[in-house]
């Protein structure tokens, strides 16, 4: 991207389309579209769309699979200073987002939301004038993005033009100029549109529907997934080696990341979220004797681990990690109770358990000890956890196997309650959550008051406590004990 960049998202792709207009910028194996073309497709999709009655007040639903209408609808809308959502799978609309028009391609079905408006050959650049870019604000919501956050429950955040054009910025060298790149997520994800325009804003090509034998002929020199799509095209490799994999998601093992060093240079494990998007990459490369090495890049965010007060650790110190950026969001649409835990005083706090290396690395701490198993199911408590904290008139809370050495396999659950709150429907609006989330299996039988959570040092839930004092009334001796 040039370096004075503008923060409306469809300037920002102008000014990349008119210094790299006549590069590659979305190739097909049977067509490829230039920087200039895609972006004259927005232009013209623009005009369409105000044909249609789109305008700044409107949120589009962007009903279709199809890449090249994604990115113009969307490039519209940025010309117009139109809102987009991004609808995943699960998720309910909270009664602040009215989705005002619903735009598909001609051969794709879809069940409307607001007005249906179709994409069919009247909307070809042969047969319309573009439409200038409008004075969109910059600050004002652009994508509505469903995402289940760090609580395991679906909520929408709001990016703004700005974020996406800052965010864009920070992950330039991912997306460089002479840059290939494949994604593997669906088109329409959120990790496939915050790639996508990445690499519209910083002059980079995708390439979409290769296999994956054609890429090294190609030149492909990036390929962004998750670990179980990499570990699908595992089954028909690359015939040579290519640069780099970036792998988000779950914690990336080692032994998946020497796996993954057979076939690219170096594997970027990438620390991230939907919140803040990307912020630090684990970076797995060979050395020379062919022995695997990982070194630690952070981006332009201010990572810190603290302690349960916010006070930050020692070096090699376990603690809770926060995150802060300019360009991270505030809080949810409209889950406020998710919203005041997690994003507090300027920082974002993903829910991660971290400690800092000599060498300056991050090293993440598997959750697997908040995994539980009941009846077959296995979940991470966290979740279940985070159901309950984000249902209103509950302000803390912590579930864990019921301890007793006769006990069926179920749930306990401690939970601390806002002041004045309805209990028995605050905990009826719970249960009924985590049914429709897990199943009835993992609802948790016994659910009582607690004046506090018992925290580790990290400041984790300490379920082992948890269990103990359950023992502990059990056998009497509970009396005067008190969790707070």
């Amino acid at each position: 991207m040039i370096a004075s960049h503008p923060k409306n998202v469809a300037k920002a792709q102008a000014e990349t389309a008119k210094a790299f207009q006549d590069r590659p910028a979305l190739c097909f194996p049977d067509r490829t579209f230039t920087h200039a073309q895609i972006s004259r497709l927005g232009a013209v999709f623009a005009t369409r769309m105000a044909a249609n009655g789109i305008g700044a007040e409107s949120l589009i639903w962007i009903a279709s699979g199809d890449v090249l209408v994604i990115i113009a609808a969307m490039l519209g809308a940025a010309r117009i200073g139109a809102a987009v959502i991004q609808i995943g799978e699960g998720a309910e609309l909270p009664d602040k987002l009215v989705v005002t028009h619903t735009l598909r391609a001609a051969e794709e079905n879809a069940v409307a939301r607001g007005v249906d408006v179709v994409v069919n050959q009247d909307w070809s650049p042969a047969k319309n004038m573009e439409l200038d870019i409008q004075n969109a604000r910059a600050d004002a919501p652009w994508l509505y993005v469903h995402t289940s956050g760090t609580t395991g429950l679906p909520k929408f955040l709001a990016l703004s033009q700005r974020m996406v054009v800052d965010r864009s910025v920070a992950v330039a060298d991912d997306f460089p100029p002479d840059g290939k790149a494949v994604l593997l997520y669906p088109a329409g994800s959120r990790p496939w549109l915050a790639r996508v325009f990445a690499a519209l804003l910083n002059g980079g090509a995708l390439y979409c529907g290769y296999p994956t034998t054609d890429w090294a002929r190609h030149g492909i020199s990036l390929v962004s997934g998750s670990r179980p799509q990499f570990q699908a095209m595992l089954d028909h490799p690359p015939k040579q080696k290519l640069a780099r994999a970036e792998v988000i998601g779950a914690l990336l093992p080692e032994s998946e990341a020497i796996h993954l060093l057979d076939l690219f240079e170096s594997v970027d494990d990438t620390f991230g979220s939907s919140e803040t998007s990307k912020c630090y990459s684990t970076l797995w490369q060979k050395a020379p004797d062919g022995s695997a090495f990982a070194i630690g890049q952070r981006r332009d965010s201010t990572i810190e681990i603290v302690d349960s007060k916010g006070i930050p650790c020692p070096m090699g110190e376990f603690g809770i990690l926060r995150i802060r950026n300019t360009y991270m969001v505030s809080g949810y649409v409209t889950d406020v109770a998710s919203a005041n835990d997690t994003f507090r005083d300027g920082w974002f706090y993903p829910g991660d358990i971290a400690r800092q290396t000599a060498n300056g690395r991050i090293q993440f701490r598997t959750r697997m000890d908040h995994i539980v198993n009941i009846r077959g199911e296995k979940v991470n408590a966290y979740a279940i956890d985070m159901i309950f904290r984000a249902t209103p008139g509950i302000h803390d809370a912590v579930v864990f196997r019921n301890p007793k050495a006769d006990a069926i396999d179920e749930l306990f659950a401690f939970v601390v309650f806002h002041p004045n709150a309805n209990r028995i429907q605050a905990i009826e609006s719970a249960k009924y959550a985590v049914r429709e989330r897990f199943g009835a299996a993992l609802v948790p039988r016994i659910i009582r008051p607690v004046a506090g959570i018992p925290r580790s040092q990290d400041g984790s839930p300490d379920r082992k406590a948890c269990a103990d004092y359950v023992l502990q009334m059990a056998a009497g001796d509970g009396a005067n004990h008190n969790t707070g």
